[in-house]
Parts: C-alpha cells; structure tokens; sequence
C-alpha cells in the first residue's frame, strides 16, 4: 500500500499543473473534497492527514525503507524535491485513498481512487511537467466532463486519469468512470449507510484510519483458522494508527451478532497468549503483553499502545536477518 501510495503521489505532481480549468466550461460540477469525492460504492476508504504524520520517525524511517528499496521511485522523489521545487509532505495535506468493488477478480481488482488536498504552487509544478514529461514516452490527453478537465495519463500499459475538484484539490484513479462518479452529482461515502456505521466506530481526527468491508475470502480464512468456532464470517473492519509518539493502533472487527464477536474474542485472547510465549525468545513478551482484545457488542477491538522504545525494539527483531544456513551441526 506505501508504494501504491508514493507512485500515485509522484503522479500527481506530473499532471495538476495542466488541469486547470477552461474558461468556458459551464456545467461546472460541484465543489467536493474528502468522503464528498468518494463514490457510495467505495467498499474500503482510508485516510492519511500527511501534516501529522509529517514529523513521525517511524514514518520517517518508512518512507526512507521505500527509496532505499526502489532506485526508480527514489530518483523521481530526488527530481521532484529538487528540480521542479515541490515538497509532497508540506504541500500535500491530506490523502484519501478509496477502493471500489471487485471486478471480477476477487480481492484487490477494484478500481482505486486518491483525492489529495494541499497547496501546489502553478509555476513550479508548470516547468515540473515539462520537464518530466518530456523525459518519457508517455502521453497526456484531456476531454472535458461534468464540466471539468480529466486528464489521462498513459505510460506503457500503465494508465491514471485526474481531474481537480475544486482548487486545492485533486482526484485521481485507475477508472476513468470512477473519477468522474467522484466529481459528479451521485451519491457519495457519506450517504453510503453502512461507511457511515463504521465511521461512527472510530475517531476521525487519528492520523491515519481505515473502514471497509472484509472481502468474503478473507473472513473465509478467520472462519478456517478458528477450526470451526466461528460460524459467521466478519463483515466489516475498522482501524486507526497514531504514530506521533510511539504507535497507538486500535483495529475493530465488525462481527454480525454480539456472540459471534465473544467467540472471535475468545479464540483471538487464546492465539495471544501463544504469541505472547513465542515472543518471550526475542525479548519481546512485554510488547505482545500491551496488545488487548475485548468484544464491545457485535465489535471486537484489538488495541496497542507501544512507545517509541517499543516500537524501536519491535522493527530491530523485524529487521533482523536470518542467519546463513551452516555445513554441519553446530
């Protein structure tokens, strides 16, 4: 999901420079930005507000893992800084990513949709796209819809369309359809009643949340791995992340009945406590210790509250590399 993230950031600063809108469009469609932008069909939506995660190190640390990982991404993170002036963690504010029903592939063929709000100065991100552009073999192509410009931009098979929302905001997506659901005048995340169920779950000002509908192969596995306990299959999840100061997680599973989620949180308290005794042998026992699990209702909530020592000493055992293979027994 990082990486998706990044490469559709980066795309963005290739192409808001030439969405600006025609003058002699009429039929403007409405101004929308956020859950306003997200079509009703959306079955996960995640939030990132980029000006709290802006100075957390384990962000830090994530995204420097990224560049380090990916030569190509962090050549144009390298370019985009420097050449074409624009910073995407001051001047990007907020991110929300939306994932559309499946189609026809199971999990993860949905189409994929990121409104981002901010600051982007014309200017620089004008000589930016000239540049970069001119670099490749791709092509941009506009049409006006609702009102507004799409752009399609096509790279190899590789395709993205984007259009601004308002003025400081930019939606972007893999489906063209969606993209224009998004700016049109159809229902939307916020009158969509079962978002706003699990909405209602979580705290909306976290750094990062999540809520979505669990794909029916996933809650199939849970089903599986609890060797016949669980009838019921989750129906929904919920998640938030505060990595400010440490990293705070709370993440919810929406069951389909209170004793549904009592069995869930039965079985989960069970897998913990073996979990917690694997843990004891990387000196890890008291992390696995903080991670709570209480059925509320029909919602089972896992939460973690670890300081930035834990934190530390977690990514240090995650981060450890196997030792080599030896000829003969020790």
């Amino acid at each position: 999901m990082t990486r998706r993230l990044g490469t559709l950031v980066l795309s963005l600063l290739l192409v808001a420079a030439c969405t600006k809108r025609k003058a002699k469009d009429t039929a403007l469609s409405p101004e929308v930005s956020g859950l306003a932008a997200v079509p009703a069909t959306a079955q996960v939506v995640i939030s990132a507000d980029v000006g709290k995660l802006a100075d957390s190190p384990i962000i830090a640390r994530a995204v420097e893992r990224l560049l380090l990982s990916d030569p190509k991404l962090a050549e144009s993170w390298t370019h985009v800084q420097e050449s074409c002036k624009i910073d995407p963690l001051t001047q990007i504010k907020h991110v929300m990513l939306a994932i559309g029903p499946a189609q026809g592939g199971g999990a993860g063929t949905g189409p994929v949709l990121m409104v981002a709000t901010g600051s982007l100065n014309e200017p620089d991100l004008s000589s930016c796209i000239r540049t970069m552009v001119g670099k490749g073999g791709g092509s941009l192509t506009a049409k006006s819809v609702v009102g507004r410009s799409i752009y399609t931009v096509q790279d190899g098979n590789r395709t993205m369309h984007f259009a601004f929302s308002r003025p400081d905001t930019v939606v972007m997506g893999t489906n063209e359809g969606w993209v224009v659901e998004a700016l049109g005048t159809g229902a939307k995340a916020t009158a969509n009643p079962d978002l706003q169920a699990w909405l209602k779950l979580i705290d909306q000002r976290s750094p990062v949340w999540a809520v979505g509908r669990v794909d029916p192969r996933v809650g199939q596995g849970l089903v599986t791995a609890t060797a016949g306990k669980l009838t019921k299959q989750p129906e929904a999840f919920v998640a938030t992340v505060d990595p400010r100061n440490g990293a705070a997680v709370l993440l919810g599973v929406v069951m389909k009945d209170a004793e549904s989620a009592k069995t869930l949180e039965s079985w989960a308290k069970t897998e913990l406590a073996v979990v917690g005794m694997a843990a004891q042998m990387k000196s890890l026992g008291s992390v696995v210790a903080k991670v709570t699990v209480i059925a509320e209702q029909s919602v089972v909530r896992f939460r973690a509250a670890l300081t930035m020592d834990e934190v530390n000493r977690l990514l240090s055992v995650l981060d450890e590399k196997p030792s080599p293979e030896q000829g003969s027994p020790p």
